[in-house]
């Protein structure tokens, strides 16, 4: 299969790891943008999530230590104190975990050591916005070759980038703290268990959205014109989120001679509570409070064979479930009530809203894969997997009714929580109930045959017939919004070559693969005509029909000690080709998949070299192109809507890291985002002529930063 792995100096020494989705920056045809350490945008080969609602699964699978999580706010924690991470590209679930259309990122922590090999180290990092952040992983040997322990920690604390014009205060604040505790016994020499635990406490202080006008005179609404330096916002309403993560799992391996048997239980829970400027301008327009939690646990069971044998194999069996509540507020509240730049000659009508829905879903599934050598040099593996998954739903949204009703009433008795203080009138069409419940089946399977031509010379085939569950629109804010989606299904055709030249001096790995992609799960946002009353609306269906074709090469070279290059190629066409949004005739078909740029491209290279008996000073240097790119279906539209589209751009980041002649400690410096490069990590659809809104929603990634750290190994 198609994989990219990183090993643990990439974390440890590189900087790599505030948030998971940075992985993805060094793997082709993948991208996981995110802002702050929160929800990752996971999208390979162009398979991934437009919809960032929590009960939607991502069809790109995040595992950490063979655990999955669900739920996406869950999986941008920082990766520290790692053995390895691994990145697979295409669908998977044939050999372990879910069943996934897109691909899996997998993270492997440095368990404890049973013999004293401990690898213990300690890392201090001080970086622009007053970043500080303290790292660590310590393990000890509690009784030899029987029982260990390792604790893992990390601390970022950085101060706000963002300059908020309106309140004269820093915003963008993140206090991001992980630890992770760790206990290894091995009771017999065939039997291990690994128990983990970890929490999370993750807090934002300030928004990072701004807004950006398509007018020379660079209003957007109101009269009301942002300023266009990308280190400035200017809201009213208070932006905030506290978060809180706690999981562990089991991991027991039994060894059976013939055959080992592994059986994990895992349970993960995020709790989350936050509010926000939702108009993202200094004008009472809209505001939002939000309550949210998930919880899920997992079993897995598998037994594999030793792999000795001319015929091996593995089966195994899974089972999910997961439980979230979640609670959303809105509001317009009245001019002069709450602090505002006033709106003249008058603001908008007044509003209030809250979304509140159950949602359980339950997965089972049974899966297995053989493979049989023909000879020692040819092989045909075939995958298959059993799923049935059911989701319930129970949904409720109350609102008021629009301003010209007759009689409508808008008022609050406390300002301040305005979210629980509505005294005002419900009704009208914002105001709907329902309880939907589905049940999906599906098989999945895969049929891999592979020649090794010699040792260092590999060339496959494969097939692939991945399917994603469906799921409900919770975003909906209409009755007609409130709609099932059907599972997406793909097949992927796809062939490979890897290879190892001038012993293990060269690697070279190049692939090819088509997708045929079927009920496609989109995102459509804006007002589209004929689609729920032509409202601006967070809109999730599927799509009937697309493609992706694509190619990607990877290569390593070290041509002599010291010195490393790497780069990897990613080539990707992506189109719908049967598209038509739900309750109108608009066709979207011959639109691109949104996140997936046709090329990018990532090089970088190393070389460390001795001083004499000082030690070693390594300099290192990486860049990432990355083509044009759109953020929605709709409108992909570059002369006039072009903040909702990235174009190309190239992004380099430098190093230079000094290490003592017992290697007890390393000091890096770094600058990232070299040449200071502007461009946006995401936008919102905003712009609507009926309402004199001439300008979109944006979020400027960061600007140049620089920084240095400390790596104390013991």
């Amino acid at each position: 299969m198609a994989v990219t792995a990183f090993d643990k100096d990439l974390f440890s020494v590189g900087g790599l790891g505030r948030s998971a989705n940075e992985v993805l920056n060094y793997v082709p045809n993948a991208s996981a943008g995110t802002q702050q350490h929160g929800r990752p945008r996971w999208w390979i080969r162009g398979v991934g999530a437009g919809q960032q609602q929590l009960d939607l699964a991502n069809p790109v699978g995040f595992y950490l230590d063979d655990v999955y999580i669900s739920n996406s706010s869950a999986t941008g924690l920082p990766l520290f104190d790692l053995e390895r991470v691994e990145v697979l590209r295409g669908p998977q679930g044939t050999l372990w975990g879910k069943n996934t259309t897109g691909g899996a990122v997998n993270i492997i922590s440095k368990r404890p050591s049973l013999n004293g090999q401990d690898d213990n180290y300690v890392k201090l990092e001080y970086g622009s916005f007053d970043n500080k952040i303290a790292e660590g992983g310590i393990g000890t040997t509690l009784v030899d070759d029987k029982l260990a322990a390792r604790v893992s920690f990390r601390f970022d604390d950085r101060g706000g980038r963002f300059d908020n014009l309106y309140t004269g205060n820093k915003s963008n604040e993140i206090k991001d703290n992980v630890i992770r505790g760790q206990l290894l016994a091995k009771p017999t020499d065939n039997l291990q268990a690994l128990l983990s635990v970890h929490y999370r406490d993750y807090d934002t202080n300030g928004t990072y959205w701004t807004t950006a006008s398509y007018l020379p005179s660079g209003v957007v609404r109101n009269g009301y014109a942002p300023s266009t330096d990308i280190n400035d916002i200017s809201t009213n309403a208070p932006e905030y989120s506290r978060n809180k993560q706690f999981g562990g799992s089991l991991h027991v391996d039994w060894d059976l001679g013939n055959a080992a048997l592994t059986w994990i239980a895992g349970y993960e829970r995020f709790t989350t509570r936050g509010a926000g400027d939702t108009d993202y301008t200094p004008l009472e327009i809209s505001r939002s409070y939000t309550q949210a939690r998930s919880s899920q646990w997992t079993q897995e069971l598998r037994l594999a064979s030793s792999g000795e044998d001319r015929l091996s194999w593995i089966v195994g069996a899974f089972y999910f479930n997961e439980k979230i509540r979640s609670n959303a507020f809105s509001a317009t509240l009245p001019q002069g009530a709450v602090p505002a730049q006033a709106i003249t000659p008058t603001g908008p009508a007044l509003a209030f809203s809250n979304t509140a829905y159950r949602h359980k879903a339950e997965s089972g599934a049974v899966f297995g894969s053989t493979t049989f050598r023909f000879t020692d040099a040819l092989k045909l593996t075939l995958g298959g997997r059993w799923t049935r998954e059911t989701k319930t739903l129970d949904f409720d949204r109350r609102a008021s009714p629009a301003a010209t009703t007759p009689g409508a009433v808008f008022t609050w008795s406390n300002y301040a929580q305005w979210w629980n203080s509505y005294t005002g009138s419900i009704g009208g069409a914002g105001t709907f109930s329902n309880d939907l419940k589905r049940t999906w089946d599906a098989f999945t399977y895969d049929v891999t045959p592979s020649w090794n031509i010699d040792r260092d010379n590999l060339v496959y085939a494969k097939f692939s017939h991945g399917v994603k569950s469906g799921g409900f629109n919770t975003a909906a804010t209409l009755p007609v919004a409130l709609t099932a989606v059907r599972p997406e299904k793909l097949d992927a055709y796809e062939i490979g070559y890897k290879s190892s030249w001038f012993d293990g001096l060269l690697t070279f790995n190049a692939t090819a693969f088509h997708y045929d992609y079927k009920d496609v799960q989109v995102n459509v946002v804006g007002p589209n005509p004929g689609a729920v009353g032509g409202a601006t609306v967070s809109y999730l269906q599927n799509a009937a029909k697309a493609k992706v074709d694509g190619a990607e090469f990877e290569l390593a070279l070290a041509p002599v000690e010291g010195l490393k290059f790497n780069a990897a190629l990613g080539l990707l066409d992506t189109k719908y080709t049967r598209f038509i949004v739900q309750n109108s005739t608009t066709s979207l078909a011959g639109a691109r998949f949104v996140r997936s740029p046709k090329v990018t491209l990532n090089v970088g290279g190393s070389y460390r070299f001795p001083l004499a008996e000082l030690g070693t000073l390594e300099l290192a240097a990486d860049a990432r192109y990355q083509s044009r790119q759109y953020y929605y279906v709709t409108p992909q539209d570059t002369v006039n809507r072009y903040y909702l589209a990235q174009k190309p751009y190239t992004l380099t980041n430098i190093r230079a890291t000094y290490t003592t002649p017992d290697e007890k400690l390393s000091v890096t410096g770094f600058v990232n985002n070299l040449f200071d490069v502007r461009y946006l990590n995401h936008s919102l659809p905003a712009a609507n002529a009926a309402q004199g809104v001439t300008g979109d929603t944006v979020a400027w990634a960061d600007p140049r930063t620089a920084g240095v750290a400390a790596l104390f190994r013991f």
